[in-house]
Parts: C-alpha cells; sequence; structure tokens
C-alpha cells in the first residue's frame, strides 16, 4: 500500500505540474506574443491551433491529478478532513 501512495503522489505532482505549467505558459508567452498580431483572425486561427494541441494533454493531466488525488484521500481515510473547518 506505500508504494501505491508514493506512485499516486508522484502522478498527481507531475500531472499538477504540466496541467499548471502549461497554463502559466499559455497565459505568461502564448498571450502576450498573440497581442503582437495585427488581424483578429489570424490571432483566433493561432489560438484555436495552440488550444487543439494542448487540450488533450490538459485534459488527460486533469483526469490524472483527480483520480490520483481521489485514491490519496481513499487510500488513507482522509475524507473527515473535509468535514472540518480547520
Amino acid at each position: 500500500m506505500f508504494e501505491s501512495l508514493i506512485l499516486a503522489r508522484v502522478l498527481h505532482v507531475v500531472a499538477v505540474v504540466i496541467w499548471i505549467g502549461g497554463v502559466a505558459m499559455v497565459t505568461t508567452v502564448i498571450f502576450p506574443t498573440m497581442r503582437r498580431i495585427e488581424s483578429g483572425q489570424e490571432r483566433a486561427r493561432l489560438f484555436e491551433r495552440i488550444e487543439k494541441r494542448f487540450r488533450p494533454e490538459a485534459q488527460l493531466a486533469w483526469l490524472i491529478v483527480g483520480l490520483s488525488g481521489l485514491y490519496m484521500v481513499y487510500a488513507l481515510d482522509a475524507w473527515s478532513r473535509f468535514a472540518s473547518i480547520r
């Protein structure tokens, strides 16, 4: 059981890094670069191409984050943490 918790935590952290790192890349690099493109249609096409490539990675990362998080809560029987405000 201990090994499965380690694996779940590793998967969880790596997936969060991919997901949030991708979102950070889009908001801090891609969006500012897109502002330099004068044509609104060209900006929209570029955004659609980028989003089309990133979406499957983000969806998979989001799924791994959710499933690994639920597994860790289940394995540690940590459900009571959600019932307390502390």
